[in-house]
């Protein structure tokens, strides 16, 4: 029989890169870290994380995770690159530079399922997938 695999919901990572909690991450070799405008999103996380340090004996303090859950489909609330922007509910939601996200951009990573104001620095964004960016096609 073979073993379960997890189709939907949030799948953990490693950190790749120091990332802040309701940002838009990318998926590399190496684990996750913030997605820039122009890279492709994975998906989003919900807490901050940072790549595992080396600990000496007897060192019991505990930092940020080094393994994050990341969402791929469902609502969580992604900080807004410019709190000035508002949302409606039902606008497209764009991945901005650093795992923030914008009104407008190249790719877009949700929609927002509740208005946010102007005064909001989060918007309710239900993910969408997969992030494919559309294929280049030449005409004849």
């Amino acid at each position: 029989m073979p073993n379960p695999t997890f189709g939907i919901g949030p799948v953990t990572h490693k950190v790749a890169t120091a990332v802040n909690k309701f940002h838009v991450v990318k998926l590399g070799s190496t684990g996750i870290a913030p997605c820039g405008a122009a890279d492709l999103p994975y998906g989003a996380v919900a807490q901050s994380g940072k790549p595992a340090a080396t600990r000496s004996d007897n060192d019991l303090a505990h930092g940020l995770p080094s393994v994050l859950a990341v969402h791929t489909v469902g609502v969580l609330p992604l900080t807004k690159a410019t709190t000035s922007a508002a949302f409606a509910t039902g606008d497209v939601v764009y991945v901005a530079a650093d795992g923030k996200v914008a009104k407008t951009g190249d790719t877009a990573i949700g929609i927002a399922v509740k208005a946010s104001t102007a005064t909001d620095t989060t918007v309710r964004t239900q993910l969408a997938g997969p992030f494919l960016p559309a294929p280049v096609t030449e005409e004849s």
